[in-house]
């Protein structure tokens, strides 16, 4: 449960955007200024400031309810995802992932939206099955697309536990750095 003064503190800057000074709007570009603002007065302190995070979030909506056809509110969108991610908020963040494939099903970071998808439900929701699916339709989208390939990988990784993941990856790095050792002893 939040606090009244922390709601209102998030509905600030909400309040904000949608009140407006006689008959004058907020044009995109203040927007976008505004948000710029926002984003640096999260992203450059040390601590990570929640209540700005989600204030953040809520801005980047209403930017893209505000601005529909703007492929910068697709952007936003993006940036909110994740943001909700970093607050380890995965519904949210699959939430609007979903709602950039199905209001900009053009937008050219489409296939990052859907590994990013795929990857949040298996790293933050941890449901596999649902993640596989995710990966796959990476894949079958934009099979020449670098994510292919990370996401079949991903898929192959699937079976295994993160303790399962650690040892084979320390496996391999022992079995490198020997490979090394004897490749520098024989010259």
């Amino acid at each position: 449960m939040i606090p009244p003064m922390n709601k209102i503190l998030i509905l600030l800057p909400l309040v904000l955007l949608f009140a407006c000074g006689g008959e004058q709007k907020e044009t995109p570009a203040d927007a976008q200024t505004r948000i710029r603002a926002m984003e640096d007065s999260v992203f450059q302190t040390l601590t990570f400031d929640e209540r700005k995070a989600l204030a953040l979030i809520d801005v980047y909506k209403a930017y893209a309810a505000a601005n529909p056809y703007d492929t910068t509110s697709a952007e936003y969108l993006f940036r909110a995802a994740n943001v909700a991610k970093s607050l380890h908020d995965g519904e949210l963040s699959v939430k609007l992932y979903d709602r950039i494939v199905r209001e900009f099903p053009s937008w050219r970071k489409l296939p990052d939206v859907l590994y990013l998808k795929a990857f949040t439900i298996d790293s933050e929701l941890g449901n596999k099955g649902e993640a596989e699916m995710a990966y796959r339709s990476v894949i079958e989208a934009y099979p020449a697309h670098p994510f292919a390939k990370d996401a079949q990988l991903m898929i192959q990784n699937l079976q295994y536990s993160d303790e399962e993941l650690i040892r084979i990856f320390q496996a391999r790095q022992d079995s490198l750095e020997a490979a090394q050792a004897a490749n520098t002893s024989a010259k």
